[in-house]
């Protein structure tokens, strides 16, 4: 069990080591680590999102997502559109914003795929099936310990 604990630890202390890279990347440009995450998901595809989509899809609080929207927002460089089904808005890049994009997020994107093409494609799949499979794990325990009232 012990090596089991030291594992974890060991593990989560490079996930918050991954994120303190991601989190003073974003604040070199002023954003909040949900701004930029917003942007990121805004970026990477032609898809459109609303707010409730980018919270489930990233595990962020419904409030949180919000003002970061309203900030970027104010910041000129996403707006948002009203879709013809219910009273959800999409949210869209500006012009500034795909401007922002190009110099502040793709760079990300290129330095993400050039660290993750340094690993075989087998570690890629391996690290992506064993992460996704702990988390799993670890969700199903918190439901077990902690059931929901």
């Amino acid at each position: 069990m012990d090596d089991a604990k030291k594992i974890m630890n060991e593990y989560d202390r490079i996930m918050k080591r991954q994120d303190d890279l991601y989190h003073d990347y974003a604040s070199k440009f002023g954003l909040s680590d949900i701004s930029f995450w917003i942007l990121y998901v805004l970026c990477e595809s032609d898809k459109v999102y609303t707010q409730n989509q980018i919270a489930d899809l990233w595990h962020f609080p419904r409030q949180s997502i919000n003002s970061a929207v309203s900030s970027l927002v104010k910041q000129g460089y996403v707006s948002l559109e009203k879709l013809s089904a219910g009273n959800s808005k999409a949210i869209k890049l500006t012009e500034d914003g795909r401007d922002f994009c190009g110099r502040v997020i793709d760079p990300v994107f290129e330095l993400e795929e050039r660290a993750a093409l340094k690993m075989t494609d087998e570690e890629r799949k391996m690290f992506v099936k064993l992460s996704e499979r702990l988390c799993d794990l670890l969700e199903e325990e918190f439901k077990q310990t902690f059931p929901e009232e």
